[in-house]
C-alpha cells in the first residue's frame, strides 16, 4: 500500500473518531443527563457540571487526534522517524494519563454519589482501561521510535 493512500485512510479514521466523540459530547451526554434529571430531579443542578466535565474529558482526546494527524502527515514525506514524532508520541501518552485521571475522578464521584448504573460504570471502566492501554502503547512507541531515529542517524553518518 502506498503511503499516500495509507495516510488518507488513517486520517479518515481520525476524522470519524472526532465526529463520534462530538456526537457523544453533543448528543449522548446531554441526552443521558436529561434522562437522569427526569429520573432523579434532585440532580438537576449537576446537568451543567456533567456537560462541562464531559467537555473537559474530551479535550485531551481531540488533542491526541490533532497530534496523530500531524504524525500521519510525516508518513508520505518519509519523515516519520524523527525526534519530533518521538516528542509527539510522548505528548499523546501524557494526554492519555490526563484523561485517565479525569475519567477516574468521574468514576469515583459517581460511586460516592451513588449514581452507578451498570452501563455508565462499564463506560467508565472501559475508558480507564483504554487510557491505560494508550498510555503504555504510546510510551513504548516513543521509545521504539527514539531507537529507530538513533539507528537512522548512525546509519546516515556511516554512509
Amino acid at each position: 500500500m502506498k503511503l499516500d493512500k495509507a495516510t488518507v485512510m488513517l486520517k479518515i479514521v481520525l476524522a470519524l473518531g472526532a465526529i463520534a466523540l462530538g456526537l457523544v459530547l453533543l448528543g449522548g451526554v446531554p441526552g443521558y443527563m436529561s434522562h437522569v434529571i427526569h429520573v432523579r430531579p434532585s440532580l438537576r443542578g449537576w446537568d451543567f457540571w456533567m456537560k462541562a466535565y464531559a467537555t473537559l474529558i474530551s479535550l485531551p482526546v481531540w488533542a491526541v487526534i490533532v497530534i496523530l494527524w500531524m504524525v500521519f502527515d510525516t508518513l508520505p514525506k518519509n519523515e516519520a522517524f524523527t525526534m519530533v514524532n518521538v516528542t509527539r508520541f510522548r505528548w499523546i501518552a501524557r494526554l492519555a494519563v490526563v484523561d485517565l485521571v479525569l475519567v477516574s475522578v468521574l468514576g469515583a464521584f459517581l460511586v460516592i454519589s451513588g449514581v452507578t448504573p451498570a452501563f455508565l460504570m462499564m463506560c467508565v471502566l472501559l475508558a480507564v482501561c483504554g487510557g491505560l492501554v494508550v498510555t503504555i502503547v504510546f510510551q513504548v512507541l516513543a521509545g521504539l521510535l527514539q531507537n529507530a531515529v538513533q539507528l537512522k542517524q548512525d546509519s546516515d553518518m556511516t554512509i
